[in-house]
């Protein structure tokens, strides 16, 4: 049994908590500021820029999709002088402060060399090229003499989607591809809705335009509807003929359940997926002098056991171990802060050397937790784990349409970007759950509805909160989380209830 220490520490969490206790206008301010600096930084780019626009350009297209061939011709260039065609694409990431607070996305553009020539002695010169993989949208077209921009063109890449299996039994993974998603506003932010109920979001902002949104198939036999649509305010937009952005198309599919039998009926929790761009970067543990401390796991669930290695320390002493963490909750005045748990101590021997076993504690997942490992008050070493979600129970797991049951669920996070989780019952959103005030500990109530069968639970990453405005990403499942969602790598929960009649 962890005992609580009381101690409040600063050594890790204290900037997060700085952030933690911004206010609405704060956040506002660095919302514009943020904004600011990313216009200043491209109208500083375009500054620098060499531009002198003495040549053509003529494109057999002027829009198509990623891979397609363009035909280009080019006149009135500096003759005999060689000359490159550059594509002007968009890096995509996502802004966190502190390790805490979600800012919102940023992208700064990159070029890309497409095609290579010389022209000739008329300052002529024709070529082809495909369209490189990337963001869809708008995209210019630079071609570059002596280091100069001596003509330019645009070119519109639409967004395409493809889907899946397109049959299969209920519990089907289905996977939704998208390339050539915008990075701007309008047409970055797309959405799922199965026989018209929303299920969740689809994003590409780190993955240079490429989505791969996953979900299961659910329902009867026969033919069930999926529609992509996209959407900046958090939904999708339904009246797209109405609208000044009238260029952006709803994409639609048709799934076939083919049996009543699912293909799987147990709960579970998914691997835990890369975040997206790398992740959060935890500060370095620090270590005096010859001492090294190694778990042999870095992640795990709650009361998984693991075994700390330590090497260096004094000899034939009394070691203990401080785990950190975060307790409060960020919707009441009392707020939350860091604090210290006693994790247990041990001897080292002769050598200095010791090995420890212990339960992972029963607190909050997400961000890693900091061990420090102490003789007397004097920090010798430090290391992380990670804490990620379990389902600790669904009970009952069946009974007749209106039973009550509660899924209960460990190792939820606390930060603004893996704080919320989002509920999907039978590929329709219901809402969403956290667990900060409750150490990672989630009890959801559900009543039973729908026909006899299984009914498919699914909880999705989300992010809690944030600063950008729009494109609104807040609160939905986000079905992209597997190669897309920020911070720390967020896995799915899959729950199963059985209605028996």
């Amino acid at each position: 049994m962890i005992h609580r220490l009381r101690l409040m520490t600063f050594l890790l969490f204290a900037a997060i908590f700085i952030a933690g206790c911004t206010d609405s206008s704060q956040e506002s301010e660095k919302t514009e500021e943020n904004t600011k600096n990313t216009e200043d930084t491209t109208e500083k780019n375009s500054e620098e820029k060499q531009m002198n626009l003495i040549g053509n350009v003529s494109l057999s297209k002027s829009s198509g999709r990623i891979g397609d061939e363009v035909t280009i011709t080019l006149d009135s260039l500096k003759p005999n002088q060689p000359l490159k065609v550059v594509w002007v694409d968009m890096i995509g990431s996502y802004q966190i402060e502190d390790n805490y607070s979600f800012i919102g996305t940023a992208f700064k553009p990159v070029e890309k060399v497409v095609a290579e020539g010389t022209a000739d002695g008329d300052g002529k010169w024709e070529g082809t090229f495909s369209i490189p993989d990337g963001f869809g949208d708008d995209h210019d077209i630079l071609i570059y003499q002596e280091d100069e921009v001596v003509a330019k063109a645009n070119f519109f890449v639409e967004t395409v989607f493809t889907m899946s299996p397109t049959s299969g039994p209920p519990g089907t993974e289905v996977t939704v591809k998208g390339e050539g998603l915008s990075w701007k506003m309008f047409g970055s932010l797309w959405h799922v809705n199965w026989d018209n109920k929303y299920t969740g979001m689809i994003t590409a902002i780190t993955t240079n335009g490429k989505a791969e949104a996953v979900f299961r198939a659910v329902g009867k036999k026969g033919l069930h509807s999926i529609t992509v649509e996209s959407g900046a305010m958090g939904f999708p937009y339904l009246s797209r003929s109405s609208s000044a952005i009238n260029y952006i198309d709803t994409h639609y599919f048709t799934f076939e359940i083919t049996s009543d039998e699912p293909v799987t009926t147990a709960s579970y929790v998914e691997e835990a997926p890369e975040p997206a761009g790398g992740g959060i970067k935890m500060p370095e543990p620090q270590n005096k002098d010859g001492v090294t401390v190694t778990l042999d796991r870095s992640e795990g669930t709650v009361g998984e056991k693991v075994v700390l290695t330590a090497s260096g320390l004094p000899k034939n002493e009394k070691v203990t171990f401080d785990w950190h963490t975060m307790v409060g909750t960020r919707v009441t005045a009392e707020g939350y802060g860091p604090e210290v748990f006693d994790l247990g101590e041990a001897t080292t021997d002769d050598n200095g050397n010791l090995v420890y076993e212990f339960a992972i504690p029963d607190d909050l997942g997400g961000l890693p937790h900091l061990i420090d490992v102490k003789v007397g008050d004097e920090v010798y070493g430090q290391t992380y784990l990670r804490i990620l979600p379990s389902i600790v129970s669904i009970s009952p797991s069946s009974g007749p349409v209106g039973t009550e049951f509660v899924i209960t669920i460990k190792g939820s996070g606390w930060t603004e970007f893996d704080n919320a989780l989002a509920v999907l019952y039978n590929n329709s959103y219901i809402g969403y759950i956290c667990g900060f005030n409750s150490q990672g500990m989630i009890h959801l109530k559900l009543k039973a509805t729908g026909e006899p069968g299984y009914q498919f639970i699914d909880i999705y990453p989300s992010i809690y909160k944030g600063q950008q405005i729009q494109p609104t990403y807040y609160l939905r499942p986000m079905l992209t989380y597997r190669d897309d969602h920020p911070g720390t790598g967020i896995p799915a929960i899959r729950a199963m209830f059985k209605i028996t009649e």
